[in-house]
């Protein structure tokens, strides 16, 4: 269900490589990316849904990528149609439902199976390497690729 939600938003954006663009993705939903110099370190980020104003805020002081996490999971409370008027992402580890869908949703917006299916099925790739493509973390990489059992198929380049 999450995989063809995705798919559906790449396809209409006309996104077929990596690294996903999640500015335009967020725009596509006419949500505004604001970035907050003065988030404390331990808030990502947070969705905004009021007074006519629909805006993701992503922790400024974060690094690239981690604020390309923010986004893709803010964007997957918004999606999922999780109630943003009480989501503040102090982290992303909450064991809790709506979390764990978001997570979900980021993982495959950032990097979808079909994308790192064909990646991995055509050339030789490591993790680090496969991060830096798709423009996420190695940690976000190793995740997605155990979840999705690609791991196994990986040919280290030698």
């Amino acid at each position: 269900m999450m995989r063809n939600k995705v798919k559906t938003i790449l396809e209409k954006l006309e996104i077929n490589k990596p690294p996903v663009p999640v500015e335009k993705v967020a725009d596509f939903f006419s949500l505004s990316i604001l970035y907050y110099p003065k988030f404390p370190d331990a808030v990502s980020g947070t969705i905004i849904q009021e007074n006519g104003i629909n805006a993701i805020g992503v922790n400024k002081n974060h690094p690239p990528n981690r604020q390309r996490f923010t986004i893709a999971h803010e964007l997957g409370h918004y999606i999922l149609g999780h109630d943003s008027s009480k989501i503040v992402d102090d982290t992303f580890d909450k064991d809790n439902d709506k979390e764990r869908a978001a997570n979900k949703f980021a993982g495959e917006l950032l990097i979808p199976y079909d994308f790192l299916k064909k990646d991995i099925e055509e050339s030789e790739h490591d993790i680090p390497s496969l991060a830096k493509k798709y423009q996420v973390s190695e940690q976000a990489m190793s995740v997605r690729l155990l979840e999705t059992n690609l791991i196994n198929k990986i040919k280290i380049p030698k």
